[in-house]
């Protein structure tokens, strides 16, 4: 009986070979019901969900591309307009540039022209203020001028014809061509005939001005010992110790060299015509005959 059951089976498992649809129906049913099938199901499903994931991951990369690409294109439209403004930015800033050189070029220039002006307007100032010394001083020389012209011209008219004037004071030399010559004493009564003295040589100006005047009368160059002027200046009273007319004693002499000398009682003394003005005295015998020279001292008006 088990044998029947078990071929029982087997036949429905297992139906014989002339029966092939039975069979097809049977393996189906065998491999719905199998584990290999779970598998197949397990691995579809994943695989749904990966494709689902894919297509998510592919429309979101689009999307994403679509926006980069519009990015792009918007930021490369903005790189073009920026591109463009640094060119222009960039031609700007040359000609700002050379603006700018050519401002510091003349501003450079401008100050250096201020320079010169500010040196040359320091040196009109100083230029301005020596001149206004300058004036000063030739108005201070016109004052002493004109107060000593005035003063000439009111001595010329109290100086008697033929006399030569130094400040106050008038002085008469003998004509050159006179043959007439005295003793120092007769010199000096001869002077007082015409209300006058011999001369005192009291001063550089007044030794200068003799001088002068003197070497204009002499009619031919060289010294000689009689071709002096006698002046009112002697040591009479003590040997040598010098004395004018009016007691007063002789601080600055005009004296050759080696003189006064005292040779054979040389006791007064004489001035003569010679190249160096400031030496021009010499003593000599009180009753020798030479010229002379008066001095008649202007009064005050």
């Amino acid at each position: 009986m088990h044998n029947k059951l078990t071929n029982e089976d087997d036949n429905e498992l297992h139906p014989p070979h002339g029966c092939p649809k039975i069979r097809d129906k049977v393996s189906m049913v065998r491999d719905i019901n199998g584990p290999s099938n779970q598998i197949y199901r397990l691995s579809a499903m994943i695989l749904g969900i990966l494709c689902a994931v894919l297509m998510a991951v592919i429309i979101g990369l689009c999307i994403s591309y679509k926006g980069l690409s519009e990015k792009h294109i918007f930021l490369s439209q903005n790189s073009s307009v920026a591109n463009s403004n640094l060119k222009q930015l960039l031609g700007n800033y040359d000609l700002l540039t050379t603006v700018l050189m050519k401002v510091q070029t003349s501003y450079q220039e401008t100050v250096n022209a201020r320079d010169s002006m500010q040196r040359e307007r320091d040196r009109d100032r100083q230029e301005k203020e020596l001149l206004q010394e300058h004036k000063k001083d030739l108005m201070n020389e016109q004052t002493k001028l004109q107060t000593r012209v005035t003063a000439l011209e009111k001595n010329c008219e109290r100086c008697p014809a033929g006399w030569e004037l130094l400040h106050s004071s008038c002085y008469f030399f003998p004509p050159t061509d006179a043959g007439q010559k005295l003793t120092w004493q007769q010199s000096r009564e001869e002077c007082k005939k015409s209300g006058a003295d011999l001369a005192e040589i009291d001063s550089q100006e007044k030794q200068e001005f003799i001088s002068r005047i003197l070497n204009g009368k002499r009619r031919r160059p060289g010294h000689t010992y009689t071709s002096g002027y006698w002046i009112g200046l002697r040591d009479v009273e003590t040997e040598g110790v010098w004395k004018w007319l009016n007691g007063t004693a002789l601080t600055q002499g005009y004296w050759f060299d080696g003189e006064p000398n005292d040779s054979g009682s040389e006791d007064c003394a004489a001035t003569y015509p010679y190249d160096i003005p400031l030496k021009t005295w010499n003593d000599a015998p009180c009753d020798f005959v030479l010229k002379w020279i008066c001095e008649i001292k202007l009064q005050e008006p």
